[in-house]
C-alpha cells in the first residue's frame, strides 16, 4: 500500500479538530462567570417580617397613650391591654400599622389590624406631647434657679442694709464711736461680688468706707455709706425681670418689694435716731408696701407689729434690732427665705 496515498495530511486534522474546540472554552468560560437568574433572585435581601401584638384601636388619656383590644360578635366591648405614660417614653418607631415603644429600657410591639389605618397621627401626637412636656420641664428649672438665685440676694442684700444703716446711726449719736463703725464696716466684708444666671450682676468695694472710718471723716463716710443703700436700691432698677419667670415664689418684683420695705423700716429708725419728730408719713408709706406683700405673697406683717417699738421714744438701739428680726421672723415665717438674725446690738 503507498503510504503517502493513505495517510491524512497534517492540515486536515486541524481542521476538523479547531471548529469543536474553540467555541466550547469560549462559551464555557462566559457561562460558568455569569450568575443564573435563581441565584440573582435570592441575593436580594427580604424585608423584616414585623411582628407584634394585635390590637384595634388606640387612644390617648390623661397623658397616657393606650392600645385596646375588642371582644363581642354584635356588642363590642373594649380592654385595655397595654398604656404607658407618655412622658416616660425614651423611642417611638413605626411603619404603617406597626409601632414600637421603649418604655423603660424594653420594646413593646404592636400590630393595628383594621385594614388601611397606621399609626402615622399617634406618633406625631406624641412627639408634639413630649415637646411641649420638655419645654415645661425646662421653664420648671429656669424658674427653680431664679427663685434661688432670688433668695440667695435677699439673704446677702439685708445684711448690707443693716452695715449701711448702722454706719449711718452711728454717726448721729452724740460721740462716735469709731471703733464701733470699723466693726459695722467689717461685718460687710472687704466687697461683695454677686453673680447669678438670671439675674444682673452687682459689685460693692466697701474699702473707700472703710479708709473714710479709719481716717474718722463723718462727711465721707456717710457718703460711702449711702452710697452702698443708693447701689441696692438702684439693683431693681437696672433689671428687668423676664416675664417668663413671673410664676416664681418669690419672684423678682417680690423680692424687690421685700427689700425696698427692709429699707424704709430702717430708714424710720434713721431718722428717729437723727431726731426727726413727724414719722408718720413715712411710717404710712412703710405700712401700704406690707398691705402689697400681703397680697403678693404668704408675707402677713402687718404695720401694727412695728408701731409699739418704733413711737416708743425709749427705745433706740435695741429698738431697730427687734424691729428687723420681727421683719425676718416674717420672712421665715412665710417660707420665702431663711434669713439670718441681725447682729447683735452693741
Amino acid at each position: 500500500m503507498n503510504r503517502k496515498t493513505n495517510s491524512l495530511p497534517c492540515c486536515s486534522y486541524m481542521s476538523i479538530k479547531s471548529p469543536i474546540a474553540v467555541p466550547i472554552l469560549l462559551f464555557g468560560r462566559k457561562k460558568s462567570n455569569q450568575p443564573s437568574t435563581k441565584d440573582a433572585a435570592n441575593s436580594k435581601s427580604k424585608p423584616p417580617k414585623l411582628i407584634g401584638f394585635p390590637i384595634v384601636k388606640y387612644e390617648i388619656v390623661d397623658e397616657k397613650v393606650k392600645f385596646y383590644t375588642s371582644a363581642g360578635l354584635f356588642k363590642k366591648h373594649w380592654t385595655v391591654v397595654k398604656e404607658f405614660p407618655i412622658y416616660e417614653l425614651t423611642g417611638v418607631e413605626s411603619l404603617d400599622s406597626w409601632i414600637s415603644l421603649c418604655w423603660n429600657d424594653k420594646k413593646y410591639q404592636f400590630i393595628l389590624k383594621p385594614k388601611g389605618q397606621s399609626f402615622t397621627e399617634l406618633v406625631k401626637q406624641i412627639a408634639v406631647l413630649q415637646e411641649a412636656h420638655r419645654k415645661d420641664i425646662q421653664k420648671l428649672q429656669h424658674i427653680t434657679l431664679h427663685r434661688d438665685e432670688l433668695l440667695v440676694f435677699l439673704n446677702a442684700a439685708l445684711p448690707l442694709v443693716d452695715g449701711a444703716f448702722d454706719i449711718l446711726m452711728g454717726l448721729h449719736r452724740k460721740h462716735v464711736d469709731w471703733l464701733e463703725l470699723e466693726r459695722f464696716v467689717r461685718a460687710l466684708g472687704g466687697t461683695f461680688n454677686f453673680r447669678a444666671q438670671t439675674l444682673a450682676p452687682l459689685d460693692l468695694d466697701f474699702s473707700s468706707v472703710s479708709v473714710a472710718i479709719q481716717n474718722q471723716n463723718a462727711a465721707m463716710t456717710a457718703q460711702e455709706a449711702f452710697a452702698i443703700l443708693g447701689a441696692i436700691y438702684g439693683y431693681f432698677d437696672s433689671f428687668v425681670a423676664l416675664e417668663d419667670l413671673a410664676d416664681a415664689t418669690p419672684n423678682f418684683g417680690q423680692v424687690r418689694n421685700i427689700v425696698l420695705a427692709y429699707l424704709v423700716l430702717n430708714d424710720l429708725w434713721f431718722a428717729k435716731v437723727v431726731g426727726e419728730v413727724d414719722l408718720q408719713k413715712e411710717f404710712d408709706i412703710f405700712e401700704t408696701q406690707l398691705v402689697d406683700l400681703a397680697a403678693q405673697t404668704s408675707f402677713k406683717a402687718v404695720g401694727d407689729e412695728f408701731r409699739f417699738v418704733l413711737f416708743d421714744s425709749k427705745i433706740l438701739v435695741d429698738g431697730v434690732w427687734n424691729a428687723r428680726q420681727l421683719y425676718r421672723d416674717h420672712l421665715v415665717c412665710s417660707n420665702l427665705a431663711q434669713i439670718q438674725k441681725p447682729s447683735t446690738p452693741s
